[in-house]
C-alpha cells in the first residue's frame, strides 16, 4: 500500500487519537479566542462568534460522547451547513503529506448514528491503530448534539 497523497489532521480528543482528512475545511482556534459556556446542562463547551453567528464547540470523551470540558487549549471548527461546528481537542497536528497509509474499510453492522458510520478508514503504524473520521457523518453527529 502506498502512502496517501492526502493530508490528515491528527486530533487528540479525550486522550484518544483520530485523523480527519484534509478534504474538510477547518479552523483551529485558541481557547482565549472563544467564549466559554457556563451553562452546566449544555453539551456546548464554548462558542466561536463570527459575524454575529455563534458556532458551538463540543467537549467529547474518547467514546465521542459529550463530557464536561476539562483543561483545554484549542478547538477545531469544521465548515458545514447549516452551521459550522467544533470539537475541543487536547492536541492538534497537521501530518505531512504522504506520511500516512490509510486502509479504507466499511464497518460491519448498523451505523451508530443516523448520519452513518463515524469512521471509514484506519492508519496502522506499528502497534498503533488510529481511526479516520468520515467527514459527513462526523459533522452530522456533532450538529445533532444540540445546544
Amino acid at each position: 500500500m502506498a502512502p496517501s497523497q492526502h493530508q490528515y489532521l491528527r486530533l487528540v480528543i479525550g486522550g484518544s487519537t483520530f485523523l480527519l482528512p484534509s478534504v474538510m475545511r477547518y479552523t483551529i482556534e485558541q481557547r482565549d479566542a472563544l467564549s466559554e459556556n457556563t451553562a452546566s446542562q449544555s453539551p456546548v463547551a464554548a462558542w466561536r462568534t463570527v459575524r454575529g453567528t455563534r458556532w458551538p464547540a463540543y467537549s467529547l470523551g474518547p467514546d465521542l460522547a459529550t463530557r464536561p470540558a476539562g483543561d483545554w487549549h484549542r478547538a477545531v471548527f469544521l465548515e458545514a451547513r447549516p452551521q459550522n461546528v467544533g470539537i475541543i481537542v487536547d492536541e492538534v497536528q497537521l501530518l505531512p503529506r504522504g506520511e500516512t497509509e490509510i486502509a479504507k474499510f466499511t464497518p460491519l453492522g448498523p451505523a451508530p448514528t443516523r448520519f452513518g458510520h463515524l469512521f471509514d478508514g484506519a492508519w496502522v503504524s506499528g502497534r498503533d491503530v488510529t481511526l479516520v473520521f468520515e467527514p459527513t457523518a462526523l459533522i452530522g453527529y456533532l450538529q445533532s448534539l444540540g445546544e
